[in-house]
């Protein structure tokens, strides 16, 4: 049987990778759970952690604290961007292309109410000598924060960012680089400035594109391969840092990890003669990945940062766990998927094997948990009891839970190192593309065409 898995696996999805693994390595039969949203029973174990939810309850609290990290139109500070300048003749595609992506980038960081550019003033504006004050204080745009400035030539450009009411600047910044590098380093600096936060428009997502791992930039461009293997690759992971990524592949033909700096060159690589799969890179560089190399069922063990010296955590026996993650704030407890209760359900246990328990005991089919880096949420896939699989979050310490995604089958989120978005495949489209969204669920947006599955944002 596991021939025929090595067969399919590269053409299924990472829900479906994952009954199947069940299917096949599992002694016990997956037991229905009865009812939708709300079945199950609640667990009360566990340190630190509230009673897991027991269904999508009400959720009123959640999404108002999420309107406290998202910025919703009409809400927060208000934010206008003036369209750069030339400073040169022959470069105004380049300076049309950086103002496209500059309030793409604003809008999809989601931290300030972006005002509409048709109410804006027709003074050009590119630099501070040009700026009148009191035409962006009043109505109708009345802006607390303006971004503008000018690119002096194709690859170098100024901008900055005022207070309005104060008439300060907040921001002087150096650009350089291409349009789309110039537009990600601006866009990246005012977020830090009204945030306190790092931006994520020079973050970059790896996914499994043609069996190979492929990298792009946050929003979907530049896309180019990462690996050349010439074989099956699957669940690409980042480390916390983004310096090293960890990833399976039959390139020695049996499935094992493999983990590469960024700069492509193998770091290590585990040397199993089994099934073994999504491998998670920690806080402290430790990896954790799912083996059947000690016995019928799937195992967690955690193995060095090179991938020797690999320990055992769980012993279900016949069980399968899968799809282990790290906490990344704390870097002592790994969210996993068990079938061991009956259908694949969120799991707890700490990184030296200790306290295991139940996270979420709702009915149905689970897979794919993701913490926020933060620690404060855990994304994951779930069929709501029996339906199509979609995007949930719940809030680890209320217990709630919230449903993000609606259209087609959805899964594998992975957050953006800020805490604030989500990125995942979807067949919305007929095939797995990768998709980007808010972890409120808005915002959702195509970022690959051609195809790709198993997305893992990185810094």
């Amino acid at each position: 049987m596991l021939v025929n898995y090595r067969r399919r696996i590269h053409i299924a999805s990472t829900v479906t990778l994952t009954v199947l693994l069940f299917a096949l390595l599992s002694a016990a039969p997956v037991v229905a759970q009865t009812g939708g949203p709300g079945g199950g029973t609640p667990s009360t174990q566990g340190q630190g952690v509230s009673p897991a939810p027991t269904g999508v309850v009400s959720q009123e609290d959640l999404r108002r604290q999420i309107g406290t990290i998202i910025v919703t139109p009409g809400n927060g500070p208000s934010l206008a961007v003036s369209d750069f300048q030339a400073r040169m003749a022959g470069i105004d595609q380049q300076v049309a292309t950086f103002n496209s992506i500059l309030w793409s980038d604003l809008q999809f960081a989601g931290i300030s109410n972006l005002i509409g550019k048709s109410l804006y003033p027709t003074t050009r504006l590119a630099d501070p000598a040009s700026l009148r004050y009191e035409e962006w204080v009043g109505d109708p745009v009345k802006a607390d924060y303006l971004a503008f400035g000018s690119l002096n030539d194709a690859a170098n450009g100024q901008g900055f960012l005022y207070d309005i009411k104060t008439q300060q600047a907040v921001l002087t910044a150096q650009l350089s680089g291409t349009e789309r590098e110039m537009a990600h380093q601006f866009a990246d600096q005012i977020v830090k400035v009204l945030t306190g936060q790092d931006g994520i428009a020079q973050s970059r997502v790896a996914y499994i594109a043609n069996r190979e791992v492929q990298m792009m930039d946050y929003d979907g461009n530049g896309s180019r391969p990462f690996t050349r293997d010439n074989s099956i690759n699957l669940f690409p992971s980042f480390a916390p840092d983004g310096k090293r990524l960890a990833y399976v592949s039959y390139r020695n033909g049996f499935p094992n990890v493999v983990i590469r700096g960024e700069d492509g060159l193998i770091i290590g690589a585990t040397q199993f003669k089994a099934t073994t799969t999504s491998p998670t890179i920690g806080p402290d560089g430790r990896i954790v990945f799912s083996s059947s190399k000690d016995g019928a069922g799937m195992d967690l063990y955690i193995a060095n940062e090179d991938g020797s010296a690999a320990r055992r955590l769980t012993n279900t026996r016949k069980a399968v766990n899968i799809s282990p993650r790290w906490n990344p704030r704390t870097g002592q407890e790994i969210a996993f998927i068990s079938d061991r209760g009956g259908n694949p359900r969120v799991y707890l246990i700490g990184a030296d094997g200790s306290n295991e328990r139940p996270l979420l005991t709702m009915g149905g089919q689970m897979d794919s948990p993701a913490w926020s880096p933060d620690g404060r949420f855990l994304a994951f896939t779930w069929d709501g009891g029996g339906g199509t699989f979609n995007i949930y979050l719940a809030d680890i310490a209320s217990g709630q839970v919230v449903k993000l995604t609606r259209e087609g089958r959805n899964e594998s989120p992975s957050w953006s190192p800020d805490s604030r978005h989500l990125v995942f495949q979807s067949n919305r489209t007929g095939r797995w593309e990768i998709w980007a969204m808010h972890l409120d669920g808005s915002e959702q947006r195509q970022l690959t065409r051609t195809g790709g599955r198993s997305p893992s944002w990185g810094r």
